[in-house]
């Protein structure tokens, strides 16, 4: 019976601790980001990368371990999300685990292009100011 105890507080430690890494890795890539945007203008990698814009995107938003993605209109997107606005979006409907999956439509900014997420295996970033309907 304490082996049953152990074990399941270690598989809860371990989830918890998968949770909060998935958070840190996302905060420093936004920081990452607007590093960049900040470069002097003769910098090389400027001419390489598109400028930032506002965008409406309509897709289907996935969240998972390591995921935050955007799918619209056949392009993958890196989903930044300082309001937590799609979290809240997806509270009401009745979403209440880690993972989630629901259509959208979010109003943000495309930043440039480049690796983004835990793997950078993203080539676009949106970064959600607003929910539309």
């Amino acid at each position: 019976m304490l082996k049953l105890k152990l074990s399941i507080i270690g598989v809860m430690l371990l989830i918890v601790a998968m949770i909060g890494c998935s958070h840190a890795v996302s905060n420093r890539n936004d920081s990452v980001e607007n590093k960049d945007n900040n470069a002097p203008s003769n910098a090389p990698n400027s001419a390489v990368k598109k400028a930032a814009e506002d965008i409406t995107l309509r897709g289907d938003f996935k969240r998972s371990f390591e995921i935050h993605e955007l799918e619209a209109n056949g392009t993958l997107y890196y989903v930044s999300d300082p309001k937590q606005l799609l979290m809240a979006a997806s509270e009401k409907m009745g979403q209440r685990h880690y993972s989630k999956f629901f259509t959208t439509c979010v109003v943000g900014m495309v930043g440039s292009e480049g690796g983004y997420g835990p793997t950078s295996k993203y080539q676009n970033q949106i970064t959600v100011h607003d929910l539309c309907v």
